[in-house]
């Protein structure tokens, strides 16, 4: 599991299941047009999806061992979340009550949510610093963050779309943000608890890993230094968002601007923390 992939499947992972819970049940939900969540969920979709494909590699590391089978059961949640979340993208756009593709959404964010039990067994399997516990507690406050800014980033475009939108929606998503923001730092310092990647390997192992990761990632507490310092621009950012929302208007594309930069930078502050996950 020592792979750049399995990272990337964490990634995406949390994407899906964060962008998840805030879509079906955030207050936008009915009080925008049905397209916020044609458009949203479909990007769930292809992120659930993502992230089922990238954990398909890493995981034949696990063949013949007792971790196996957790990772059988996070790839079939993974899996399950993205046809719920097809199934209900697909409600959505039908002309029926709202209710049915928001339970379907409610239960894909809930299988999401449940895949990261078996991500945390196999890293405590692992030798992982703090068990399960810690594992599923890392992967949902890494779920907060990146959630928050690829909502953010969506919403902030769908003001294009319905000019006459209250900006209150975008207030609330930049006050998530905020939180977020929290998580995040709470993340990376969870992560700081776990050895840099490739500790503990030897020969041909040790070998294969430096080839695979980029050697400043193994540099003492460089992972850490890199994600406090991509967070702290995360967070100034979450300052001006607020601000610009709370203004509304022309602000609001301002905003969106904003949300760009910390969708570029939040998965790379993720990245660093979970190099050390596995």
């Amino acid at each position: 599991m020592n792979a750049p992939a399995a990272v990337l499947a964490l990634v995406l992972a949390m994407t899906a299941v964060g962008s998840s819970w805030l879509l079906w049940l955030g207050p936008t939900y009915g009080n925008l047009r049905a397209g916020y969540e044609l458009l949203t969920g479909s990007t769930i979709v292809a992120l659930a999806w993502a992230a089922w494909a990238s954990l398909g590699g890493p995981l034949l590391a696990l063949e013949a061992t007792a971790s196996v089978d957790d990772g059988g059961l996070a790839r079939t949640l993974l899996l399950t979340m993205t046809l719920l979340s097809l199934a209900a993208v697909i409600l959505r756009a039908l002309p029926i009550t709202a209710l049915a593709a928001r339970v379907l959404g409610v239960a894909a964010a809930i299988a999401g949510t449940a895949a990261f039990l078996p991500l945390a067994s196999i890293r405590a399997a692992r030798g992982g610093v703090g068990g399960v516990p810690q594992g599923v507690l890392e992967l949902l406050l890494g779920s907060v963050l990146l959630g928050a800014v690829w909502v953010g980033m969506i919403l902030g475009h769908w003001y294009l779309v319905e000019r006459r939108l209250s900006n209150r929606y975008m207030v609330f998503i930049s006050w998530v943000n905020v939180a977020a923001v929290v998580a995040g730092v709470a993340s990376v310092l969870l992560s700081a608890r776990s050895p840099v990647p490739c500790a503990g390997l030897t020969g041909a192992e040790f070998e294969t890993c430096v080839r695979t990761f980029s050697p400043i990632l193994n540099i003492g507490s460089m992972t850490i230094v890199l994600g406090l310092g991509v967070l702290a621009l995360v967070a100034l950012i979450a300052g001006f968002n607020v601000r610009l929302a709370r203004e509304g208007g022309r602000s609001i594309q301002a905003s969106t601007g904003m949300f760009y930069l910390a969708v570029i930078l939040a998965p790379a502050a993720e990245f660093a923390a979970k190099v050390r996950f596995f």
